[in-house]
C-alpha cells in the first residue's frame, strides 16, 4: 500500500509536467535571437523596468547596432523589446505612444495621426508577461512582433526616430529608464 500513494504522487507530478510543456506559452520567448536573427550586428546596451504611480509596467531590453548609443542613435539598428507586467488594450497602446511622441514635438500634427492610425491596425491588446518587440532598420522602417511573430511594419525612418525617441530621446518622459537602456553603452 505505500507505493500506492507514490505512484498517485509520481502520476499527478507526471500529468502537471506535461500540462505546463504542453500550454501555450511553455515555449519562452528569446529577445536575443530575435534580435540576431533580425539584425545580427545588434547587441544587448540595456534593461531597465517601468513603473507608474507604484505599479510595475513593463521590463524593457533595447539591442542596438552602434558600440555607444548616443546622440545619433536612430542611425544605427534597435530592437527594444517590452514584457508587460500588466494587461493594456491596444487602444492604451497607441494613445500612450501618440501623447508621448506629441510631448516630444517630434514630427507634424498630421504625421503622428497617421502614425497612429497605423499602430492601431498592428498593436494587439496585450496581456501580463506579454512581449511587444519594435525593430528599427534605417532605410527599412520599423516592423512588430508579439512573443517573436510578425504583427506589422511601418515604413520609412521618421516613424522609427519618433517611435523609439519615446524611450531614448534626453526628453523622454521616463529618464530612469532611458538611462537603465543606455547604461551599458557609455
Amino acid at each position: 500500500m505505500a507505493t500506492r500513494p507514490a505512484f498517485a504522487l509520481w502520476l499527478r507530478m507526471a500529468c502537471l509536467l506535461t500540462a505546463v510543456a504542453v500550454a501555450p506559452h511553455a515555449q519562452a520567448f528569446d529577445v536575443g535571437q530575435l534580435a540576431s536573427q533580425e539584425t545580427p550586428a545588434v547587441r544587448l546596451v540595456g534593461h531597465g523596468s517601468f513603473t507608474r504611480l507604484g505599479f510595475h509596467l513593463y521590463d524593457a531590453e533595447l539591442f542596438s547596432g552602434a558600440d555607444r548609443v548616443s546622440a545619433n542613435w536612430s542611425a544605427h539598428p534597435l530592437v527594444l523589446d517590452l514584457r508587460y507586467a500588466r494587461s493594456f488594450t491596444s487602444h492604451t497602446l497607441v494613445q500612450r505612444s501618440l501623447i508621448e511622441m506629441t510631448k516630444l514635438q517630434v514630427a507634424t500634427d498630421a504625421e503622428r495621426q497617421h502614425w497612429a492610425d497605423e499602430l492601431a491596425r498592428i498593436l494587439p491588446d496585450v496581456s501580463a508577461g506579454q512581449h511587444l518587440t519594435g525593430v528599427f532598420r534605417p532605410g527599412d522602417g520599423t516592423r512588430f512582433f508579439s512573443d517573436g511573430k510578425l504583427i506589422g511594419r511601418i515604413a520609412g525612418d521618421a516613424f522609427g526616430r519618433a517611435f523609439f525617441a519615446i524611450w531614448l530621446d534626453p526628453r523622454t518622459s521616463a529618464p530612469d529608464l532611458r538611462a537603465e537602456l543606455i547604461s551599458d553603452a557609455r
